[in-house]
């Protein structure tokens, strides 16, 4: 009887890589950072770095924060870059 050829496995796509991953999902998520509205407060790089681990559980460095020039002082949407393994990309805060 006929033999039949070998199976080769099936390969499955590369999967993505970390900072890939890690791009993507930050992507998809929306930041809250709550402030008080009964005192004076300034949002900066710490602060917002702080919100990332305690909101989305994601590590971000305060050095890799880049938020906007003018300062942030009031509620709002807005919008700061994020520098993942060298890979820059905007996140809404």
């Amino acid at each position: 009887h006929p033999r039949t050829p070998p199976v080769s496995p099936r390969r499955s796509p590369t999967p993505p890589s970390p900072p890939l991953q890690t791009i993507r999902f930050l992507k998809s998520c929306r930041l809250e950072v709550g402030m008080k509205n009964n005192v004076k407060w300034e949002l900066n790089n710490e602060i917002v770095a702080r919100h990332f681990f305690k909101n989305l559980r994601v590590f971000v460095p305060p050095h890799a924060l880049k938020l906007p020039e003018e300062p942030i002082t009031r509620w709002g949407e807005y919008w700061c870059d994020v520098t993942v393994s060298e890979w820059p990309f905007g996140v809404p805060p």
